[in-house]
């Protein structure tokens, strides 16, 4: 179980880490102010999913996993697809 969490922690820091980057390099972008709100508050909103879950607001599943690295990959695809 010890591992479980260590695994769980590891990850989150990757995400919130990738997420952070993607949204520091969406603000020194010259993109529509509209489209860079859209994509700051989505960003935050993925942001916040892990930070629930390191403060057990969200319980831990295998579906977070699942569909969590998906979602985010698909918030970056569409910010390059963008540019």
């Amino acid at each position: 179980m010890i591992l479980f969490r260590f695994l769980i922690i590891a990850f989150n820091v990757a995400a919130i880490t990738f997420l952070v980057y993607q949204l520091l390099q969406v603000i020194q972008q010259d993109i529509k102010p509209s489209k860079r709100l859209l994509v700051l508050t989505t960003g935050i909103l993925l942001l916040g999913v892990p930070v629930a879950m390191i403060f057990r607001i969200i319980p831990f599943s295998m579906v977070y996993f699942l569909i969590y690295p998906v979602v985010v990959y698909l918030f970056v695809y569409f910010i390059k697809a963008n540019k």
